[in-house]
């Protein structure tokens, strides 16, 4: 067994420099930002003018959170290349498959019906203020509690680097990425994520490079493996973690089940383009895949060089391999790649949270007079009390916030079955619709929490799914469905937009 304490090594200066001038250069990109906003749109949704560029990266350094640089790597060290074969796959198509099945309808309906949200869309298609007002509760709830946990990190990764406490990097981050989305919102948070996106690419890069050389070479290192370790090269793991139905369960949450998390979903509402829309996921793509080879890959190859981590210790895997390896300064730059992992997803959780407040909850359903104005100003002042609740969660770390994390992916996942249905089938009701979500998220629960086994290997989110469909299918079949100007809105007069849009971007 080794101790963490005595592998890692605080550089407390190289750190707080680098760190403080990354906080710095965040501050000047969010005034540029705060300069380009000036209505709810622009706050919300960046006023549908993302560029390929901004749009690419943006989507994926908000999908990526501390856990692609922490968690996810101290999985591969232990499980070999089993774990990293389920995530990877799965992210090659985690923004594909939701831009081919309603990504350019998102786009052009929220261009076409001024759509800023999930909940917009769930209510405009089911004439609806119950399912806007369940969304939004839920979705803000959930969001919260992964807010939390990437401060939680930042405050980690702080205590572990320079010997304060964990309360000041809680503070730190949430403090100055509340700053920069607070003036600058969803414009902010995406002009920060090109910043953040590049340095997690350059992590993963050098972390890489880094590992490879220290374990003496691939060969070397495949070769050490096969004879210490040959679990580490095969399937299902070293501890047997992954059966094919794990295998099949990841893939497909990964790559379909997306399509519910209103992070992702409202990034659809920012392309200015189909076109802009396609190369900006192709960017995304690509940055994901590659990076997210890259880290876990290494995760692989630490586990010839370093040994003896287990539990939380394996999460440090990654600061390890750079600080064993590389110059405190470029340790130090790289390891603030992890923190931007994190900050990343809070920028874009917070602009959601905060739209699902003012817009989907006060505006649409308590004040439906206000004007843009108002809710751009009353967003602005949610936008810090999230953001100071989110700081409030991380400090204190309460019992059971990691487990509501591991639900909030799959509880939003299953808003995937109102979604598509909606999309896609013009009998699909409002009341199919609430019963549906409402018996997949006790279902979900409940076999989360205490019937895991009827899932059969599974993970429950798929299960729970399915019959969230075959109920809504049921219900829909034997109540009213939407009136024939929504539907005709919504399917008829969008296709002939469909149509234009693609004779003029040819």
């Amino acid at each position: 067994m080794s101790d963490l304490s005595q592998m890692l090594r605080p550089e407390p200066l190289p750190f707080y420099t680098v760190l403080v001038l990354f906080l710095v250069l965040l501050g000047v990109i969010g005034w540029r930002a705060a300069r380009a906003t000036h209505s709810l749109s622009d706050f919300l949704v960046m006023g549908g003018k993302a560029g390929a560029l901004v749009g690419g990266f943006a989507w994926f350094a908000s999908q990526y959170s501390m856990s692609t640089f922490m968690g996810v790597p101290a999985m591969t060290y232990g499980t070999g290349f089993a774990g990293m074969s389920i995530s990877v796959p799965g992210l090659a198509f985690s923004m594909i498959v939701p831009m081919l099945l309603v990504g350019r309808k998102l786009m052009l309906m929220g261009k076409r019906y001024n759509l800023m949200t999930m909940s917009d869309y769930l209510a405009d298609r089911y004439e609806s203020d119950a399912i806007r007002g369940i969304h939004a509760v839920m979705m803000v709830i959930f969001l919260l509690a992964m807010m939390g946990a990437q401060t939680v990190g930042a405050g980690v990764i702080l205590n572990t680097f320079t010997g304060l406490p964990e309360w000041i990097g809680v503070v730190v981050m949430g403090v100055v990425v509340i700053l920069y989305c607070m003036t600058g919102g969803m414009t902010g948070a995406m002009m920060t994520d090109v910043l953040q996106g590049m340095l997690m690419v350059a992590t993963a890069i050098v972390t890489f490079w880094v590992s490879v050389h220290a374990g003496g070479g691939m060969e070397a290192i495949t070769a050490k493996l096969a004879d210490t370790m040959p679990s580490h090269l095969s399937h299902p793991g070293t501890k047997g973690d992954f059966p094919w139905q794990t295998y099949v369960s990841m893939i497909v949450m990964w790559s379909f089940f997306t399509i519910g998390q209103p992070t992702l979903f409202t990034k659809f509402f920012t392309m200015n383009s189909y076109r802009t829309m396609f190369r900006a996921v192709i960017l995304g793509t690509m940055g994901m895949l590659f990076s997210a080879t890259l880290i876990e890959w290494s995760g692989v190859n630490a586990a010839t060089f370093i040994h003896g981590l287990t539990g939380k210790d394996a999460d440090f895997i990654v600061p390890l391999i750079l600080q064993q390896n590389v110059s405190p300064w470029i340790s130090a730059l790289l390891i603030t790649g992890i923190v931007s992992a994190g900050m990343s997803t809070i920028s874009a959780l917070l602009v959601v949270s905060t739209g699902g407040i003012t817009r989907d909850i006060y505006q649409n359903l308590f004040n439906p007079g206000a004007t843009q104005r108002q809710i751009l100003a009353l967003s602005r002042w949610f936008t810090i009390l999230v953001g100071i609740a989110a700081v409030v969660i991380g400090i204190m770390k309460p019992a059971g916030i990691f487990s509501l994390i591991r639900f909030a992916f799959g509880g939003l996942g299953i808003w995937v079955a109102p979604v598509i249905l909606g999309m896609y089938w013009r009998r699909a009701s409002r009341t199919g619709a609430i019963c549906a979500v409402i018996v997949g998220e006790l279902l979900f629960v409940a076999m989360k929490l205490w019937f895991p086994g009827v899932a059969m290997g599974f993970d429950p989110l798929i299960i729970c799914w399915a019959i969230t469909m075959l109920v809504m299918i049921a219900v829909s079949l034997c109540t009213r469905s939407a009136t024939p100007e929504t539907l005709w809105r919504h399917f008829d007069a969008l296709k002939a937009c469909v149509t234009r849009r693609q004779q003029q971007e040819r």
